[in-house]
């Protein structure tokens, strides 16, 4: 495994826009000619007519066989016109002779089909359910340039033991590139500039790994704070991160928790170790609300809704601190804390910050 470390100041860069559809036409298929001595066809809209009868002479004339419609148009959204009734047998016998039989008539041409409907507008902010482009977004970092900090991020605190260095062996869905941190307390990399910028709802998309099974004890991954905050402060947070070896919410005053800590742990997610996950997080500042995607399927047991479920955010809907914690945002975290939770070593890859939803890479 190479690795170019990363000190303190910031790593890679961030980024901008997508979308477009498309519309078809439908013609309609060729009306079906008139067989001899059939019965005449109808389409929906005309029936063709039967030839003229035979001419006097020693016999009859056969008459000419009728005209086939035209099949119907094929429709898009409304259906096409119906073909033009067909023509019938043209001319009598000969007198003396049985006259000869007038021609099929030959079929109308089907009308042409309505078009096709136009297709729908771009999804949630992710093209239609695509997945936004780093280049596209006010904040995101793949990693891939490795080498040297950047001007992203800066490294809280300064001082922290442990490390945060570019993996140039792996990255997230076939990317060759992460940020492995390796933490034995607390060490986070900041971003101060974006996460203020970005209105009442911020979408936070960041892919994980992690060396073990999560602690039993609590962690925390994702941190941020109403308003910029020093590198030692660890008040008003509001922190993403685990207890119970499952994903968990919280803040640092600890006086509720989504879900609640053993008996809504079974509602929670349990990532498996050596294993990447697409992390989405939607933090509402306005209405409070929080929700957690995995791998792009909501997890209802880490979800704030506003209304009271029980075990998973009953005292947090009841708790008019917890949500103080995220009423602005003044600085965005990630990395790893423990608070008994103990020494963790992860990688982090695309991470992202953005006022609309981002989408996962398949």
């Amino acid at each position: 495994m190479r690795e170019a470390s990363l000190g303190s100041g910031s790593v890679s860069r961030a980024t901008f826009r997508p979308a477009a559809a498309l519309l078809l036409g439908c013609i309609g298929a060729a009306g079906a000619l008139g067989a001899a001595g059939c019965v005449s066809l109808s389409s929906d809209n005309g029936t063709g007519t039967g030839g003229k009868t035979g001419g006097v002479g020693g016999g009859n004339g056969a008459g000419g066989a009728a005209g086939v419609g035209g099949a119907p148009g094929a429709g898009g959204q409304a259906g096409g016109t119906g073909g033009a009734p067909g023509v019938g047998g043209a001319g009598n016998g000969a007198g003396g002779t049985n006259g000869t039989g007038g021609g099929n008539g030959s079929g109308g041409i089907t009308g042409a089909g309505g078009g096709v409907a136009g297709t729908g507008g771009a999804g949630n902010g992710a093209g239609g359910g695509g997945v936004a482009s780093c280049a596209s977004l006010p904040l995101c970092d793949d990693f891939e340039t490795g080498a040297s900090p950047g001007t992203l991020w800066t490294l809280v605190p300064t001082s922290a033991s442990g490390s945060a260095t570019i993996d140039t062996t792996m990255g997230a869905h076939g990317s060759s590139h992460s940020l492995k941190v390796v933490s034995p307390d607390r060490l986070y990399l900041r971003n101060s500039t974006v996460i203020g910028t970005l209105g009442a709802v911020v979408h936070v998309r960041f892919y994980v790994r992690f060396s073990m099974t999560l602690p039993q004890g609590h962690g925390a991954m994702i941190v941020t704070h109403p308003t910029v905050v020093d590198q030692y402060t660890q008040q008003n947070e509001l922190r993403f991160g685990s207890q119970d070896m499952v994903f968990h919410w919280n803040t640092d005053a600890d006086s509720a928790n989504i879900p609640i800590v053993g008996p809504g742990d079974a509602s929670s997610f349990k990532p498996a170790a050596n294993t990447w996950y697409c992390i989405e997080l939607t933090i509402n500042s306005g209405n409070s609300h929080l929700n957690v995607s995995i791998d792009g399927t909501d997890a209802p047991g880490l979800t704030e809704d506003g209304v009271a479920t029980p075990n998973i955010d009953d005292a947090w809907v009841a708790d008019a601190a917890s949500k103080q914690r995220y009423m602005k945002f003044g600085d965005f975290n990630f990395g790893w804390q423990s608070y008994g939770a103990g020494a963790m070593t992860l990688w982090f890859d695309d991470v992202a910050l953005s006022p609309n939803p981002i989408g996962c890479a398949k």
